[in-house]
Formats: structure tokens, C-alpha cells, sequence
């Protein structure tokens, strides 16, 4: 119960507040994700794997298992889209609903109150690994074969968090010593990533809700319930064998896990909207499960932690 109250209950609260009060405010949502995105996570990314021990290779293997979770989820995926005889847009719409999960917004602010300090380089190499998926098999998912190599690589290239991981790696790698005023500024910009990811997700949030709305009459149930049984609980299932696998222990571990369980990510309403893949699916997937994590999100961090 205190896994709920001190940890999911206020970032949900904190989410609502926006959400609710987008309809009176009517806040500029492009605005304020785009400097949380170019600038502020950046900033948090680079200051994390700056003070990371990189030493022990344990986030070498925290990446690697991230990126082995998530392919092993699409095949998953693709036999799950067979059996419910899902085409076209919709089947689009369905697989990267079960792959990309919202380890920015929501990840973040869950990590920092449950792991501290101590979560973030690790949360962080899972943001970049997401990051790299949301802009290649992203891509190429919700576009069915529209989108070229071409088009996701100038994606990849154009997202500042790849820069700052880079940056930030050399930096730690090659013990370099960052200039004093530029590390205070740094800091200043990393602390606003976590208050602005959340307010980022209610405004999204607020979006998804309007878009419920109207596409509620076209609700695919059988597919929508497998989104939220693949993503909340076979996905972290999957993710505990793979720590397992990986040799994954600590705080690594259970971050992991955490990462696994999150819920889809709100990009995905992007990337359904921009390729022209099932906007109402895609849209409901990211409610539904947004919804159900107060719950499961809540089990998984008990057993984590408890």
C-alpha cells in the first residue's frame, strides 16, 4: 500500500492535475514536449551516464537485455496480430502498441521517487533504447513498409538524446572533466525533466482522452485486451528471464523489470497519426494501458522492492 501512496499515487496525481486542467488552460502541448525532449532530457541523459559507473559493465548488459526484450516481444506480437486476424493499419497500430513503452514520461518520475539516484543511468539506457526503437521499428511498423532505411536513419540522427549519450559516455569513458558552470547549467536543465515529463503526459493525456471520446464506438476488444495482458504482464515476465539470462542483479535488475511493465507510450498516437496506421486503436491502447498501470505497475514495484 505504501508502494502505491508514496510512489504511483503522486505521479498519477501530479498527471491528473494537468489533464485536468488542459480544457481551461489550453496549454500549447507541442511547446512545452519539445523542450522536455531537445532540451531537458538531454540534459538528464548526459549528467547520468556523466556520473555513472561504467565500470562493471552492468549497463552493457542492462542495454542488451533491453534491446533483447523488446524483439523477443515482436514475434509475440506478429503471432498475437495472426490469431486476431489484424491487417493493414490496425495490425500496424497493434505491434508497436506492445512494443514501445513510455520509459520518458512515465518511466522517469516512477524510477526517481522508487530507486532515486541511484535508478537513473539505468533508466536512461533504456530511454535511448526505446528511443532508437520508436525512431527504426517504430517507424517502419506504423508505416507497413512506407517508410525507407533512409527516412528512420534522418529520424534517429535528428533526436538530441542520442547526442547527450554519446557525449555523455566519452565524457565518463575518458574521465573527462566537464567545465564547472557548464555542469551547473546542466543540472539546472536535468532537474526540470522529471515535473515537465509529467505535465507533458497530461497534456498528452488530456489529447488521448478527447480522442477516446470520439473513437470509442470502433473499439477492438480482443485486440486492445491482448495489448494490455502483452505490455503489463508478459512484457516484465519476459524481462525477469531475461535479467536472469543477463545476469542482471541490484537496482538494475528491478529497474528493468519496472521498465518492462510500463505502459504504451504516448508516441505511439504520434506515430499512428503521421503514417496513416489506426489512430483509434492506437489512441485507446495508450488509455487503456495508462489506466490499468496504476494497478500493475503498483504489483511489480511491491514485489521489486517488498
Amino acid at each position: 500500500m505504501s508502494i502505491l501512496i508514496n510512489v504511483i499515487l503522486p505521479i498519477f496525481l501530479a498527471v491528473g492535475v494537468v489533464t485536468l486542467a488542459q480544457p481551461w488552460l489550453k496549454l500549447d502541448t507541442g511547446t512545452l514536449s519539445r523542450i522536455s525532449f531537445h532540451i531537458f532530457l538531454p540534459a538528464l541523459v548526459f549528467e547520468s551516464l556523466l556520473g555513472a559507473d561504467l565500470g562493471s559493465s552492468e549497463l552493457g548488459r542492462f542495454a542488451l537485455a533491453s534491446v533483447v526484450s523488446t524483439l523477443a516481444l515482436w514475434p509475440l506480437g506478429e503471432v498475437a496480430a495472426r490469431w486476431l486476424r489484424l491487417e493493414g493499419v490496425t495490425r500496424g497500430s497493434f505491434l508497436i502498441a506492445l512494443l514501445l513503452v513510455n520509459s520518458g514520461n512515465f518511466g522517469y518520475p516512477v524510477v526517481s521517487f522508487a530507486f532515486g539516484e541511484s535508478g537513473l543511468p539505468p533508466a536512461t539506457i533504456y530511454v535511448l533504447v526505446n528511443t532508437v526503437f520508436v525512431a527504426t521499428l517504430g517507424v517502419y511498423l506504423a508505416a507497413q513498409g512506407r517508410a525507407t532505411a533512409g527516412m528512420a536513419l534522418r529520424r534517429l540522427l535528428s533526436v538530441p538524446v542520442l547526442y547527450a549519450s554519446v557525449f555523455g559516455l566519452l565524457a565518463n569513458l575518458g574521465d573527462l572533466v566537464v567545465p564547472e558552470p557548464v555542469m551547473k547549467a546542466v543540472h539546472l536543465l536535468s532537474v526540470a525533466t522529471v515535473p515537465t515529463s509529467l505535465a507533458v503526459l497530461g497534456l498528452q493525456l488530456s489529447q488521448v482522452f478527447r480522442g477516446v471520446d470520439r473513437d470509442w464506438r470502433s473499439l477492438q476488444v480482443p485486440a486492445l485486451v491482448v495489448v494490455l495482458i502483452i505490455r503489463l504482464v508478459l512484457s516484465p515476465l519476459l524481462g525477469l528471464g531475461v535479467a536472469r539470462w543477463l545476469g542482471l542483479q541490484g537496482v538494475a535488475h528491478d529497474v528493468f523489470v519496472l521498465d518492462c511493465a510500463l505502459p504504451t507510450a504516448v508516441l505511439v498516437t504520434i506515430l499512428a497519426g503521421e503514417f496513416e496506421a489506426d489512430t483509434s486503436f492506437a489512441t485507446l491502447s495508450v488509455f487503456a494501458t495508462t489506466a490499468a498501470s496504476l494497478v500493475t505497475v503498483t504489483v511489480w514495484l511491491n514485489w521489486l522492492i517488498g
